[in-house]
């Protein structure tokens, strides 16, 4: 090879036709990229060393032989379609496949596969390059090149030159450009004709620091330099950031490195969709991870991250079964969703699971709706990805529906009550512990349909909220006096509900005249909740009860943090001290404190007490000698179904 100057100055190779058959011999032999050319009829012409080690055929094995020897028999149709592709002038770029070796196992490649052309225009054959994708982390374009004949892969090298997809070039000793197809060219903006014979630097200027090593390494070592990403931008696409792969590998003329042979594959597309799918996966709401075929994490996203509470960095390479799986032995519901997940990976199938549970890094478990796929290369499964989302809302609103469905069931239920006469009143005694008139408690309880008795707190929170409790109150009222007008001396409880909405005063006044009841008889026990609701209202029913002759007792006394405001405010007879003081009083020493202070203060005040909840003999007796006026609890009598008077609802 001769080099001219041109009267600028610039360097202008002039290359005659044997060095250029050398040159390009060489290079095509010294290429770490496996080189193939076959004609139109699939039969191969051309095979180079590192195709030799790709595939294991030497030259004389594989030369003469179809290219389908190459091909699997479940993509034997693939031939037909590469060749008619190539006979109509057209290139197959980055086609993703399999191809099998000598011996008989397989290897994923990508092909690039261009026509050939002769000098008349006619195509001659299709020349491919081949990249291993197993070796190549699927990151290179598999390119296969193929002729006839020696002096035919020089024409088809040379024609790959100008029209191949990536980026080839030569580069001598002195890093000066001698041979280089367009699209490497359009890095800079030039023209090949333009950057023949000058240096290197000038394709890419900006690059250059950090390219240069590169080629030193290269010719200084002979060592191939593969898969190096480089980034940037391009003169011709300025503002546009870009990313490539670039392989640098030695050429050799006998044992002399002549210069450095350079493929540039534009992995840009590849890229944005890398970040693409990163952006996507960090911002999307489900959670999602992959795991190999063993199971252990290979990828995981923000939202995963944060429900879980494992970083990626924790997990990776880790089965993640063992980690996010609850134990299932006594749920055999979650045994058989964990079977499930199993089958993605060992029999490829789709699982949704609509309710499971996952485990979190604190130990708690999480609920989650699972979508899990298997992830097939070629035929075999390599792993899952596993999208799931967290369901503790949903599950709290089903929750949520089901009390509310339950609810309205009660509604239903207290209404028949009410209108087949199902409604009773139990009395638990009231006794005095140091003089005073005996006394009772009327609780109210409902009679299923086969006869059960059914408490208050089954029901009264749905009567409060669906605006029965008014209705049950008015009931009680009445029954109430009729009790008293038998001379027996009640306590009631009133909803706060009737207290703010109702004018009970006028229904007592009117129950006082119909039964000729002695009011004194009667005490209407009221509870801080009801007076909070409404103040005012609460003050004037007080009032109006105590003018008509009845009286107050202000029920769970100590409780609450306004009980010492109503004991100024209001017309108050009796104030019953909260079983949370009257239980363990025997042994807790802060509670007779707070017993013996109620006492003191409602004596102050000019009111009785009474304790609720008294369970023992012990018990008892302190409060005798803490100076309570009343008990009333289990020990000294039991809730037992009113004996005499109308205790049942009148319908």
């Amino acid at each position: 090879m001769t080099l001219a100057y041109d009267a600028l100055g610039s360097i202008k190779p002039k290359v005659n036709a044997l060095e250029s058959r050398a040159f390009l011999s060489g290079l095509v032999a010294s290429s770490q990229d496996p080189i193939i050319g076959k004609t139109l009829d699939g039969t191969i012409v051309l095979w180079n060393q590192a195709a030799e080690d790709l595939f294991g055929y030497t030259n004389f094995e594989i030369l003469g032989r179809s290219i389908a020897v190459l091909i699997p028999p479940d993509r034997v149709e693939e031939l037909s379609y590469l060749l008619d592709r190539v006979q109509a002038g057209e290139i197959v770029r980055n086609f993703q496949t399999k191809r099998v070796r000598k011996d008989g196992t397989t290897v994923d490649v990508a092909i690039t596969v261009s026509p050939v052309a002769g000098s008349d225009g006619m195509v001659l054959g299709g020349s491919t390059i081949t990249h291993d994708l197993t070796e190549y982390n699927e990151q290179l374009i598999e390119l296969r090149e193929a002729h006839r004949s020696a002096d035919e892969a020089i024409s088809t090298l040379a024609t790959l030159q100008a029209r191949a997809p990536i980026g080839i070039g030569f580069v001598d000793t002195e890093l000066r450009l001698t041979h280089l197809n367009e699209m490497l060219a359009d890095l800079s903006g030039s023209t090949t004709k333009e950057l023949l014979g000058r240096h290197v630097a000038d394709l890419v200027p900006e690059l250059w620091t950090e390219v240069e090593p590169i080629y030193r390494r290269v010719l200084d070592n002979g060592e191939s330099i593969r898969n190096i990403e480089v980034t940037g931008e391009i003169a011709a696409d300025p503002g546009h950031r870009r990313h490539w792969l670039a392989s640098y590998y030695p050429v050799h003329l006998k044992a002399e490195i002549i210069g450095v042979g350079i493929v540039v594959i534009d992995v840009t597309e590849q890229r944005q969709a890398e970040e693409f799918r990163s952006i996507a996966m960090s911002q999307m709401a489900e959670g999602l991870f992959t795991v190999d075929a063993e199971g252990c994490l290979t990828s995981m996203n923000q939202s995963a991250v944060q429900m879980l509470g494992w970083s990626e960095e924790e997990l990776h390479g880790k089965v993640m079964g063992r980690f996010v799986l609850a134990d299932n032995q006594d749920n055999p519901s979650l045994a058989e969703g964990n079977a499930e997940l199993l089958k993605v990976r060992a029999q490829g199938k789709h699982v949704l699971l609509d309710d499971h549970v996952y485990r979190c890094k604190n130990g708690s478990l999480l609920p989650v709706a699972i979508s899990a796929s298997p992830i097939f290369i070629g035929g075999t499964v390599e792993g899952a990805v596993i999208v799931f989302r967290d369901i503790s809302h949903e599950k709290s609103e089903g929750l949520r529906i089901s009390r509310e469905l339950a609810a309205l069931s009660w509604v239903g239920r207290i209404r028949e009550a009410l209108d087949e006469g199902r409604f009773v009143l139990f009395s638990q005694p009231i006794v005095p512990l140091a003089g005073g008139q005996p006394s009772e408690e009327l609780l109210l309880r409902m009679v299923g349909r086969n006869g059960e008795y059914i408490a208050p707190g089954a029901f009264m929170h749905v009567a409060e909220k669906y605006g029965l409790i008014t209705e049950i109150d008015q009931w009680v009222i009445r029954q109430a006096f009729a009790r008293a007008a038998e001379g027996h001396h009640v306590g009631i409880n009133v909803s706060a509900e009737s207290i703010t909405t109702l004018d009970l005063v006028e229904l007592i006044q009117h129950e006082i005249q119909q039964t000729g009841a002695n009011t004194s008889n009667v005490v209407f026990e009221i509870t801080e909740t009801a007076l909070m609701r409404d103040i005012s209202k609460g003050e004037a029913f007080a009032r109006g009860v105590v003018d008509l002759g009845c009286s107050v007792s202000l029920d769970d006394f100590g409780t609450g943090f306004g009980s010492f405001t109503y004991l100024k405010k209001l017309p108050i007879s009796f104030l019953k001290i909260d079983i949370e003081f009257v239980r363990d009083l025997a042994t807790s020493s802060a509670n007779q404190h707070v017993v013996k202070a109620i006492v003191t203060l409602a004596h102050g005040f000019g009111c009785q007490t009474i304790a609720e909840g008294v369970e023992d003999e012990e018990t008892l007796n302190l409060l005798r000698d803490y100076g309570v006026n009343f008990a009333q609890g289990f020990y000294v009598g039991r809730p037992a179904p009113c004996a005499g008077g109308d205790c049942h609802n009148r319908t």
